[in-house]
């Protein structure tokens, strides 16, 4: 048995187990992995480089994880999925009006990307698409859940237009482009616990939107 198959299988084995040490190690390994991936980039991040950051040399990083894109999938993965399970909560939730459930996941997703950072800002900063990833089988699964949560955002736009909250002279996809673009464009300045938190900055953002967009001419309080 090779090397690297012995490797693999203790690793399957101590996941399986999920013994405290372990679980914490492969935690930090992600914790280190956002870091360096947000810094430096995908691409240009080695395991190695990880491993080094870790203090672990390349034989023990491959008994935490498999690979770096693996390391990249469970960065990423959780926070996309927890954002999509509360778009599909508001889209439920008759109580709300369209333009209350579009401030809510507007507000909702800032949040997020303060509480899970820097992990957001990772998928956001290395635009899945535009790395060759769609090869693989979880890269194509993570496009659709991604096309998928931006049919509901535009579900929300187009419903809150058409019931009469926003302006109908602006296409509901440059309305998203503006509106959660402001948004997604904070990966390249926010810092948690350095000015504004997530959700001022997000209440700030709306107001701004929100002035311009609403059908009337006048904004919310």
């Amino acid at each position: 048995m090779s090397k690297v198959s012995n490797i693999s299988r203790r690793r399957s084995s101590a996941r399986a187990e999920g013994g405290a040490d372990y679980v914490a190690k492969r935690r930090e390994l992600l914790r280190i992995a956002a870091k360096l991936f947000k810094e430096q980039g995908y691409q240009s991040t080695r395991l190695a480089d990880i491993g080094r950051e870790a203090g672990l040399d390349r034989a023990t990083v491959y008994y935490y994880v498999g690979s770096k894109e693996e390391l990249f999938r469970e960065t990423v993965e959780g926070v996309l999925d927890a954002n999509m399970a509360e778009a599909a909560r508001l889209l439920a939730d008759s109580s709300l009006s369209w333009v209350e459930r579009l401030h809510a996941i507007y507000v909702g997703l800032m949040v997020s990307y303060e509480e899970n950072y820097p992990a957001t800002f990772v998928y956001i900063q290395e635009q899945m698409h535009q790395m060759g990833a769609e090869e693989t089988a979880w890269a194509r699964d993570i496009m659709k859940k991604t096309r998928s949560f931006d049919s509901t955002l535009i579900h929300f736009i187009q419903e809150a237009v058409a019931a009469g909250d926003l302006r109908s002279d602006v296409s509901p996809r440059l309305i998203e482009n503006a509106l959660f673009g402001m948004l997604n464009w904070t990966h390249r300045w926010f810092v948690p616990g350095k000015g504004m938190t997530g959700r001022e900055i997000a209440e700030t953002f709306w107001s701004i939107f929100i002035d311009g967009m609403r059908k009337d001419g006048h904004g919310a309080s």
